[in-house]
């Protein structure tokens, strides 16, 4: 790394021709620059952008090559950027830059708009908002070697060398992202150009096509990974991955560790300013899950120290920072633009306490009105100073992390939400007005405790339920301690627990988007809708409901429509693929398929073990799930009844046994296609005539038979782009006709699979919505008993009815026996003596936008 000093440029550091021949800074798509490209494109940059003096230029763009090069230009020209995010005009008129430069994949704009010079620092390098989007004035002003300082820091000890790879994860006008920029191409190593959001697709594919080593997140990232299936970002490349930008919930910070470390990666937490650059503190890895609440210890070349507070406990202060990467100083007009180091330490205005034994710090509270919710640094003074305009008489704000509440009697109330949102920059849900007095403490200042007391907690009104969410999961899941931050997966829950909950969630919140199962307690209270005529059903569901009807109808001869019970087969294979992807290790992912698979064997083998005792019907390979390899050789005229229960158990067993194994895991999440599709053509070689063990017949209903099918559904739920779906599609329709010999079934087969391939959800009316439901919670139940039921209602009733009194009497032995389940497991039914952890009321959401994170489109 080339030595630094107090003249030298970051961009002389990072384009110097230290750099080895050939190495790649960036990489954009199919683009892949070299340094010596790069420095070559920042030269042509600079000759384009002819300003005839040193001045301040707006730079705005996104995560491109184009919007890269025009930084290290203006850098290099000697030119000022301020990098404004969207907020161009504003900033532009507010500081008078001279021109603005526009820089996206695109194309590149360069617009002259003031004329009248500033007198600059020769230091000053960079401007940077410090106080998210308040539409404060105030910036931070940064030297080149605040820049080159703390991105050397941030390379040392996050041990970066020339052959590690970052992604922009962050936009690069925050100064988080543009440390990641700095600290990357400084050693060398180089940077992929995405503006696709971490839970986007795009996002995973270039993240694994370019072997990206290092990732970057704040507190919302890893939310909006929470709610989505993260083990997809568990790429054999990642060696790190890194959090800063607000407090992290400790709970959060050792739930992401744990993950990170399964994958073999390390996990970072570090704490930072603007105005220290970036970086500030860091927890090494080894401290992360024995020290979540920390923000650990100073970076290398700065120092940390505790100043009394009045006020505070005798080991609580304000934490003060020393170091090279200090800023300048504020520039509140143009006339500080000229201004030298106007200080040497930076008061970060967090009150700490330190803990000698590990020689780390924690934050235990704030000094001055920032808050942080999303990452975004809001001066709760400056809020109240825009507010006040349009209020009518007084006006009282105060905030945390989570949200913004304003107490204004005799105002406008939506007016001033409105004002707050845009303001802020935060969602509606989060900036909460009121008409209510403001409170006031004995000392005659305004209360801000009280103000976020009465305000309940929330940045979001949740809809009025007849019954809370977490008792909704504790209830069928049978969980006492329901949190905030948990998950339908996370608790346990699998596809036999899933159909029961969907139905109650949606009948509690009017809709469900079609990854509820992934999403945290807290943020289901978000996708709450008006209730309507008619409502989105999962598709496995109806798929259940009219996989068990068929099946029952033509083992009672109502009527002979066969197909159901291998298509029940796929939609076993989508649900465990749906319900072990998310889990981040192999013992989670092997406990999952353990319990499903008890939960289907064991009331199987107590039925037929009474069946034995009563009336001697099965054999004890019945009773041992086995029957399909050591019953008769031929099926007809046999009981060969739970042939299916036999099949899902010994598949649900294979595959998590099978995915659990490190390897087979990596790729899995690497290949989320191709590894189900390698698992279908495996899984077809065994239904080939060699693997028959007795007649042709028997071959469709033994595991390796019909795995088959099993395979089918996992592809089916890997299946997310219009090409992998019309592949499936052809592969489906190639393996499934002639595989029974009988038309109708084969058809009847590819119909219902191709509304599991193409529709995910499917309309119906709401009034059926419980009905459906019911029968497919109880689908296993009726499976298992309608063999002996059936013929009892037979001797007396017309088959119609007999038919629907023995699927009711399915409905009537699952009520019973998941009742009886939950009283064996000591559990109380009842919801008013259900423990649980209040869930968070603030759901979360992207600034700009009031829909919830990953909501499925209507």
């Amino acid at each position: 790394m080339p030595a630094l000093s107090e003249t030298v440029t970051l961009s002389e550091l990072l384009l110097s021709g230290a750099q080895q021949p050939g190495r790649i800074a960036l990489v954009a798509g199919e683009d892949h620059l070299s340094f010596e490209d790069l420095t070559r494109l920042v030269d042509a940059r600079r000759a384009e952008i002819a300003l005839p003096e040193r001045s301040i230029v707006t730079l705005i763009g996104d995560q491109s090559i184009e919007f890269v090069v025009s930084y290290f230009a203006l850098l290099e020209a000697g030119h000022v950027p301020l990098l404004a995010g969207t907020r161009g005009d504003r900033v532009t008129d507010a500081w008078r830059a001279a021109a603005v430069v526009t820089a996206t994949a695109e194309s590149v704009n360069v617009e002259v708009r003031h004329h009248d010079g500033h007198d600059l620092h020769p230091e000053l390098a960079l401007l940077l908002s410090t106080s998210g989007s308040t539409g404060s004035p105030k910036l931070v002003r940064l030297s080149h070697r605040n820049l080159a300082d703390n991105a050397a820091s941030i390379a040392e000890y996050l041990r970066l060398s020339a052959s590690d790879r970052g992604i922009t994860s962050l936009p690069m006008h925050y100064c988080y992202g543009l440390s990641v920029l700095h600290s990357h191409l400084l050693v060398g190593a180089s940077v992929v150009l995405t503006n696709s959001s971490v839970v986007d697709r795009c996002f995973r594919e270039a993240l694994f096509e370019h072997a990206v080593t290092n990732l970057a997140g704040v507190p919302h990232t890893y939310e909006m990974l929470d709610r989505t299936s993260c083990d997809d970002l568990a790429s054999s490349s990642l060696r790190l991955m890194t959090q800063a930008g607000g407090r992290m919930a400790p709970e959060a910070v050792t739930r992401w560790a744990r993950r990170v470390e399964a994958w073999g990666a390390e996990f970072y937490v570090m704490y930072g300013q603007t105005e220290a650059t970036a970086r500030i503190a860091y927890v090494p890895p080894d401290m992360v899950r024995r020290r979540p609440e920390v923000i650990g210890r100073a970076i290398p070349g700065g120092s940390l120290e505790l100043r009394p507070v009045d006020g505070a406990p005798t080991d609580v202060g304000e934490l003060v920072y020393r170091g090279a990467n200090v800023m300048m100083g504020y520039a509140h007009d143009t006339d500080d633009l000229a201004l030298g180091h106007t200080l040497d330490e930076l008061a970060t205005g967090d009150l700490a306490r330190y803990h000698a034994d590990d020689d780390v710090y924690e934050i235990v509270g704030r000094r001055s009105r920032f808050v942080k919710p999303f990452g975004l640094r809001i001066d709760l003074d400056e809020v109240e100073s825009q507010l006040k305009p349009i209020a009518v008489g007084e006006l009282a704000v105060a905030g945390d992390d989570e949200r913004v509440v304003v107490h204004a009697p005799g105002s406008d109330i939506d007016r001033l939400r409105w004002r707050l949102s845009q303001v802020t920059g935060l969602p509606e849900r989060c900036c909460r007005v009121h008409d209510r007095p403001i409170p006031w403490t004995g000392s005659d200042k305004v209360d801000q405790a009280a103000i976020l007391a009465a305000d309940g907690g929330s940045g979001f009104d949740p809809p009025v339920i007849g019954v809370p969410i977490a008792a909704i999961f504790a209830e069928i899941l049978r969980v006492v301690d329901v949190g905030d931050t948990d998950t339908f997966v996370s608790l346990g829950g699998d596809s036999l627990s899933y159909v029961e909950c969907s139905i109650r969630l949606e009948a509690a919140l009017g809709y469900l988007p079609n990854d509820w199962h992934l999403r945290p307690v807290a943020s289901l209270a978000a996708a709450a809708e008006p209730r309507g005529r008619w409502a989105r059903l999962d598709t496995t569901i109806a798929l259940r409901a009219i996989g068990i009807c068929l099946v029952v109808a033509t083992h009672m001869r109502i009527a002979h429509v066969p197909g159901g019970a291998h298509t029940l087969l796929a939609v076993a294979g989508y649900n465990l693929a749906r319900f072990l992807a998310p889990l981040p290790t192999a013992a989670e992912r092997i406990r999952a398929g353990l319990r499903t698979a008890l939960r289907a064997a064991i009331p199987t083998m107590v039925w037929v073990a009474v069946g034995i005792l009563v009336f001697g019907s099965y054999s004890v390979g019945t009773l041992l799930l086995v029957n399909n390899y050591v019953g008769p050789s031929s099926h007809v005229g046999d009981r060969w009844d739970f042939w299916f229960i036999e099949v899902f158990v010994h598949l649900v067993l294979l595959a998590s046994l099978l995915t659990a194994v490190p390897a087979v895991g990596r790729l899995d999440r690497r290949f989320v296609y191709l590894v189900p599709l390698v698992a279908l053509v495996v899984a077809l070689v065994f239904r080939m005539e060699w693997a028959q063990m007795g007649d042709w017949y028997n071959l469709r209903y033994r595991t390796h038979g019909v795995a088959w099918f099993f395979a089918l559904g996992w592809l089916i739920q890997r299946s997310s782009t219009w090409p992998q779906r019309l592949v499936t599609s052809a592969v489906a329709a190639t393996t499934v006709s002639g595989f029974f010999d009988v038309a109708s079934r084969e058809w009847r087969i590819l119909v219902m699979l191709g509304a599991l391939l193409w529709a995910r959800e499917l309309p119906v009316p709401r009034w059926s919505v419980r009905i459906i439901g019911t029968i497919a919670a109880a689908s296993m139940w009726i499976y298992v008993s309608h063999f002996s039921i059936w013929p009892l209602y037979r001797a007396v009733f017309i088959q119609e009815v007999a038919y629907v009194l023995t699927i009711v009497s399915g409905v009537a032995v699952w009520f019973v026996a998941e009742r009886m389940l939950g009283c064996l497991n000591g559990w109380r039914w009842s919801r008013s003596r259900t423990t649980l952890r209040p869930a968070a009321s603030i759901v979360r959401s992207t600034p700009h936008t009031n829909r919830p994170l990953s909501a499925a489109p209507r």
